[in-house]
């Protein structure tokens, strides 16, 4: 069959290459001039910033590394060592360094100001949060949001708004506020699974060597905007901003959906926009830059991650050090990427700032996604849907490669891939 799959993140990309294998012809469009997925990376001083940047824990995102594997990729290990500190109005101050065991790669605290003044705080509050995830999982209501569930459980508060919070906004990339609204299941998971001990994973190449293997032979055409998707008979109609028409048997559409309304039919297609538009997605500031005062003051307390936060937990930033964690930036000027800034950023140190758009998890998500998965299968059905805010879990690369595993699965085609071990390979650069 003729597909088209309108959208090049990573959602778009591995349904493009699925079915590419299965033996389809397959044509991919991106309104960006370039590949969607890594539209925003790009070089510095010879070494790769990936925008965002990408860790994986191996059990969280098993299908995209399997997927990653299959197309003959390597990774290598990362360890994310955390810093915190208070924001004041005259000064930052850094309270909590961590680092992690070398058996058993475990997180510790390692500064003495953390274990002597939160110390037994944080190992209370870890214990909380323990017992609560337990009982949370053994009682039949799980149907609570993640401020339901905090509401309901005694947990220390620096613990949770000054360790496992900065975690949740590192993955999830949403405000703060946005988190407490989202279902506590697939949250808890995540964090009960982070904590068992294993690496996190880095693609060697990072982002851009990723897309180049899924877009391998598949034709793309970037930089014209879809303007309509229309049936006509036995195919559907796809028009570009440029004027190009091209003709096809389906069409899967992996773009946000406030994107829809945008292209799709409004006749033919009013049902699925009606219940596409339900979702609901949030942008947030990325910003590339060199300036150092998004660390601790004290450069001995630099770590991969390095979370800001008020002492009443109402402002809250995260900035990743990237010379740490990227082998090719080694050595280089220091770099670093930070999520919605709270703090000021020196302009003339701004090497680049994007928008992105994040699908936010609410207590509707499941039932839409279930409805989404109903409508595809139904008879002729030409046009479907995928994307990480079409699964079930935390809508991040993993549930994306999932979104395309549910398409390849309606055309029949084969998921060869699953299953497969990440190959794990040292990057000495890192100095580990």
């Amino acid at each position: 069959m003729n597909i088209a799959v309108i959208g090049s993140g990573m959602a778009g990309l591995a349904t493009a290459r699925i079915l590419k294998d299965a033996g389809h012809n397959i044509t991919i469009f991106e309104a960006l001039p370039g590949r969607g997925m890594d539209s925003h990376s790009l070089e510095f001083e010879g070494g790769l910033i990936d925008a965002p940047l990408r860790v994986m824990n191996p059990h969280l995102w098993k299908n995209t590394l399997s997927l990653a594997t299959h197309l003959g990729m390597t990774t290598f290990p990362v360890r994310t060592y955390m810093a915190c500190s208070w924001l004041f109005e005259d000064k930052t101050e850094t309270w909590l360094t961590t680092s992690r065991t070398r058996i058993g790669n475990f997180p510790i605290i390692n500064n003495r100001k953390g274990i002597k003044q939160y110390g037994w705080r944080l190992v209370k509050g870890m214990l909380q949060l323990k017992t609560a995830i337990h009982q949370f999982f053994k009682s039949k209501n799980q149907d609570i949001t993640l401020a339901e569930f905090i509401n309901h459980n005694e947990i220390e508060e620096v613990f949770w708004h000054g360790a496992v919070m900065p975690v949740l906004y590192t993955i999830c990339t949403c405000d703060p506020k946005t988190i407490g609204e989202w279902p506590a299941k697939p949250l808890l998971v995540f964090l009960k699974q982070l904590t068992d001990g294993d690496a996190l994973l880095r693609l060697n190449g990072g982002t851009p060597a990723f897309v180049d293997k899924l877009i391998q032979g598949i034709e793309l055409h970037s930089g014209s905007a879809i303007q309509h998707v229309e049936e006509q008979g036995d195919q559907v109609v796809v028009r570009n901003e440029d004027g190009d028409e091209f003709l096809f048997d389906k069409v899967v559409v992996a773009t946000p959906t406030t994107k829809l309304e945008d292209f799709l039919n409004k006749d033919q297609f009013a049902e699925d926009i009606k219940l596409l538009k339900q979702f609901k997605f949030e942008d947030g500031e990325l910003v590339m830059h060199t300036d150092a005062t998004v660390m601790p003051p004290n450069r001995k307390d630099w770590c991969v991650l390095s979370y800001m936060m008020d002492r009443q937990f109402t402002k809250q930033q995260f900035t990743v050090w990237l010379n740490s964690i990227e082998p090719s930036l080694v050595g280089k000027t220091p770099v670093f990427q930070t999520w919605r800034p709270v703090t000021s950023i020196d302009p003339k140190k701004v090497i680049s700032s994007v928008t992105l758009t994040r699908a936010v998890v609410d207590s509707q998500t499941v039932a839409l996604n279930k409805e989404i998965q109903e409508r595809h299968k139904q008879p002729n059905r030409k046009v479907f849907y995928c994307g990480s805010w079409s699964c079930d879990g935390l809508p991040i690369l993993e549930s994306a490669v999932t979104s395309a595993m549910h398409i390849a699965q309606i055309f029949g085609a084969p998921l060869p891939f699953e299953g497969l071990k990440p190959k794990v390979e040292v990057a000495p650069q890192l100095g580990y």
